[in-house]
């Protein structure tokens, strides 16, 4: 690891997004200290009950999920007769 872990984390109430270094929660490797910043709380249940925590993620991650979600919101709110269409070959 290079440098000291910047341990000032994001606050979402005042829309600060500076990057603090820490684990990318998405699809980095997890033991990686990284610039990261927060995407939101994630609440998870399990077999000891829910846990709570804020969720961090690398810029590179951000742009993945950024991507899927806008495509996800494409999908639902393309119409319905366009949604199933067969695709013809010639």
């Amino acid at each position: 690891m290079n440098g000291a872990i910047d341990f000032s984390l994001r606050d979402p109430d005042r829309g600060n997004d500076r990057p603090v270094n820490g684990r990318c929660w998405l699809g980095c490797d997890p033991q990686v200290i990284q610039p990261v910043i927060w995407i939101g709380p994630v609440s998870i249940a399990g077999p000891n009950g829910i846990a709570t925590a804020p969720a961090y993620a690398c810029p590179r991650c951000v742009r993945r999920l950024y991507a899927m979600a806008r495509a996800d919101e494409i999908e639902r709110d393309r119409p319905p007769h366009l949604t199933e269409q067969p695709h013809h070959h010639p």
